[in-house]
């Protein structure tokens, strides 16, 4: 990166003017990279700015907030160092003077808060960058008094920081940005004002912290939401970077190492400059500040996934044109490394776990037409900090969550280029007594979560916004069900709730899985159960509007670009629905109209248990009328599974389990062990299936075992022709129902396996192990040791008990790792055949 390679040799102590970010002698080098490598950000920059040559001297209006201000003043003397054009330094040399004659560079926020705090932050950054930048070309007198102010604002956040609310609270933006600034001025007037000394102890102090309470979140994200991250960061990042210069570097940080993989699959396809990530305070969508940090990610990590997200954001469209934004951009341009490559989407799995956030994003492809479903299930402050809290850790301090929303356990859905199922976008900063019920968008009733009684879950009213002063806070927690896990067509991720809600409900079970059928459509099932009875709301949320037709079963809920999402509920047989729609504060940045629809699915009779299953489908308005049909794989039973397009030859039968679970069985299928089966025909016969977790589906009513591991964490077997194509994760064994096939692959490998009454057997066992084989075809098929589990509560099914032991569908000893390349099926049929034959 260019400012690590000008600055290493900087000198602090009285060291000359720039030296922040580069020294004279490099400013060569600088134009060099402007003229070349960098050019199409430096001219980006440069052009922008000069239209503004003629601007007069700037107003304390001009910004509706202040913090712009400072930015804008750096990004003037960037562009004359790019250039050496005086009309550059005389307009950073006019907002300088300018600012000399405000009084209160606080704009009022030291008279109400009682200390320094964000307004001021911005200005010492802006300040203290340009006054080094535009040194050489400020008059003695202008120096003078410019270092004068700079180092009395310095003075005043110094000494109200330690009565500043913020000062113990590391995970938060306020912390970062003020003692950034009071950081780099401390640089910029290192040997001119003694007292900068002091400025950067504290500075530097203070960042040492927040480094560990931020290096943790190695997944790149952050619990208030992306563009509070990148402001947080953005904002902060002259800072760390100038010290990182100067050999003094705590950016190695997880949440920077991180956070190129998390934007880049977060970007929708189809909108790269939107993400599919909607949790926490909304306040518009990521932009310069994000290409900041991207380039800087990439640059300092070497890290292609920072390049490629940033990369497809800039094909989206045009950079910004607000002149405050070319701070960013100056720090992009100090930032990047034009030799690191983007990575290739095409190598980047397509179902990624965010474990702070513990949030999974679940993309059926990389290209537009993308239909991409996320689910995020976590405490408040994202795991690292919650447990670091509650245990104690250094370096101690609060959690401010005033920015994070009730969007644990809840789901978005983006599909055929619009938003299917967003969530009623807003900002709602801090405790929300004071705002009215229905602008409070921090509330579980915004999202597509789950009502009891009509309540949301802890913390949907906030008096207070720390973790000190409620009560409930450490056990107000969400878990991951299952990790996302997929295979070529499917994807699967869960959590677990309950602990979201009051104590006093009695919850003691709420569990959600979230099925992706790539580029088709999507299954969300919750399994609730509490001490008493309740009546519980389902809640989805759409762009324009639902309108509910019980007796079909089905919700149009209106969106764009010419698509409807069809919800279908499956489960609860009998229900009620309520509409309408929500407006918060910003809600506008995210839709024009400034409204989100909802709606509401209860059951008709409150009870302890109920379960909720609903398949959400993107129809084309033109095909309303024509749509799937989706029906419950068991009618007296509807929230074990469903039946999607029966009697097609797309036909999938799903059945659910419970984690921790024997098994299930409902309709004709039999699950055991297993979280999720899904089996696929085509003309009646099995023609693809599925498990989530180790384990065995059946059909025939559990006498037919369809597919089976005891190793793979997901698996699909598909027959295409005669190939038998297996995908998965953790896959070292199977067996697989496919009497037709006569060659398999494995993740893309050919594979030696056996074929055996029908049932392909991986990996091959064998010739001489004296091994059996399942014989005649028809008999009942081994299903594992126990009884299936009783009927999820809120179900009417009968379980089945199915004999034998060990794992289900027998086995073959000890499995192997991996597939073996280049033997077909029909050579081991022939094995196999010579083997019976012997018996």
């Amino acid at each position: 990166m260019l400012a690590a390679a000008w600055m290493a040799a900087a000198v602090l102590v009285g060291a000359a003017h720039p030296h922040l970010f580069f020294q004279t002698g490099d400013v060569a080098a600088l134009r060099s990279a402007a003229a070349g490598t960098h050019r199409e950000i430096a001219s980006h920059i440069t052009t922008l700015l000069s239209q503004h040559f003629n601007d007069p001297a700037p107003t304390p209006s001009d910004y509706d907030d202040p913090r712009f201000y400072g930015q804008d003043v750096c990004a003037w003397g960037f562009a004359y160092q790019l250039t050496g054009d005086a009309r550059y330094a005389a307009q950073g040399a006019l907002r300088l003077e300018t600012y000399l004659g405000w009084s209160d560079w606080g704009f009022g926020e030291i008279a109400q808060l009682g200390e320094p705090d964000l307004n001021i932050g911005h200005f010492l950054l802006g300040v203290a960058c340009a006054y080094d930048l535009l040194y050489e070309q400020l008059s003695g007198a202008d120096r003078s008094a410019i270092a004068a102010r700079l180092g009395t604002e310095a003075q005043r956040m110094y000494q109200g920081w330690s009565a500043a609310w913020y000062v113990d609270e590391y995970p938060q933006n306020h912390n970062w940005i003020n003692s950034a600034g009071l950081g780099l001025a401390a640089l910029a007037l290192q040997g001119e004002d003694a007292r900068a000394g002091n400025w950067l102890s504290l500075a530097q102090d203070n960042l040492a912290k927040v480094k560990l309470a931020i290096e943790t979140i190695d997944d790149g994200t952050w619990h208030e939401g992306i563009r509070y991250q990148e402001y947080g960061i953005a904002t902060s990042l002259p800072f760390w970077m100038a010290l990182r210069a100067i050999g003094i570097d705590y950016t190695d940080m997880g949440i920077l190492r991180g956070i190129g993989k998390m934007f880049l699959v977060s970007q929708i396809p189809d909108l790269p400059r939107q993400q599919i990530l909607l949790h926490g305070d909304f306040t518009g969508w990521a932009g310069a500040g994000m290409m900041a940090i991207l380039r800087f990610a990439a640059g300092r990590f070497q890290d292609a996934y920072a390049e490629a997200a940033a990369q497809r954001w800039l094909a989206a469209g045009a950079r910004s044109n607000f002149v405050a934004d070319m701070y960013h951009e100056m720090f992009e341009f100090l930032g990047y490394d034009p030799t690191v490559t983007g990575v290739d989407l095409l190598t980047v799995p397509l179902d990624t776990y965010l474990a702070d956030l513990q949030t999974s994003v679940l993309h059926s492809s990389w290209s537009s037409g993308d239909l991409v479903l996320a689910f995020k299930a976590a405490p408040y402050g994202g795991r690292a900090n919650f447990d670091r809290l509650m245990a104690g850790g250094a370096p101690g301090g609060h959690l401010d969550w005033g920015h994070d929303h009730n969007d644990d356990m809840s789901f978005w859905l983006w599909g055929s280029g619009t938003w299917l199922a967003p969530e009623a976008v807003g900002y709602d900063a801090g405790n929300n007594t004071s705002v009215s019920v229905d602008k409070r968008a921090n509330m579980t009733a915004f999202h597509n979560g789950l009502l009891i009684d009509g309540n949301g879950e802890l913390g949907d009213v906030r008096s207070s916004d720390t973790e000190w002063n409620n009560s409930w806070f450490y056990a107000r927690d969400s878990q991951r069900l299952v990790a996302p896990t997929g295979t070529a067509d499917y994807a699967v991720a869960g959590g677990r709730g309950a602990a979201l809600y009051d104590s006093a409900l009695g919850l003691s079970r709420w569990d959600r899985v979230v099925v992706l059928a790539r580029k088709r459509y999507a299954l969300v099932r919750d399994d609730i159960a509490a001490s008493t009875a309740h009546t519980y709301d389902w809640i989805c949320h759409f762009l324009d509007g639902a309108s509910v037709d019980a007796n079909s079963g089905w919700i149009q809920g209106l969106d764009r670009n010419g698509m409807y999402l069809g919800v279908r509920v499956i489960s609860p047989a009998a229900w009620t629905a309520t509409t309408g729609s929500q407006s918060a504060n910003l809600t506008f940045l995210f839709d024009p109209d400034g409204a989100v629809s909802w709606v509401r699915v209860r059951p008709q009779l409150a009870a302890p248990a109920a379960q909720f299953l609903t398949a959400l489908v993107p129809i084309a308005t033109s095909g309303w009328a024509s749509r799937v049909r989706v029906d419950a794989l068991s009618d007296s039973d509807p929230g074990a599974g469903a039946v999607v397009a029966p009697g097609t030859g797309q036909e999938e039968r799903w059945i659910f389990g419970r984690a921790g679970g024997d098994g299930y069985a409902a309709g004709d299928l039999a699950l055991t062990t297993s979280l999720v089966g899904m089996a696929g025909r085509n003309g009646g016969a099995p023609s693809r299936a599925l498990l989530v977790g180790p384990g065995k589906l059946s059909d025939r009513n559990g006498t037919r075992e369809i597919l089976s591991s005891r190793s793979a964490s997901v698996i699909e077997a598909d027959l295409q022709g005669d190939t038998l194509v297996v995908t998965g994760e953790g896959i070292s064994d199977f067996h697989a129902y496919a009497p037709a096939a006569t060659a398999v692959r494995v993740n893309r490998q050919p594979a030696s396996a056996a074929i055996v009454d029908g049932v392909v057997i991986y990996p091959a066992p064998d010739a001489a192990d004296g091994g059996s084989f399942i014989d005649g075809g028809a008999g009942l098929v081994d299903g594992g040791g126990g009884n299936l589990e009783d009927p999820p509560d809120g179900g009417g099914g009968v379980p089945v008990t199915v004999s034998g032991s060990g794992f289900p569908g027998g086995g073959w000893g000890c499995a192997t790792g991996g597939a073996v390349v280049g033997v077909e099926l029909l050579v081991l049929l022939a094995i196999a055949s010579a083997r019976r034959r012997r018996r």
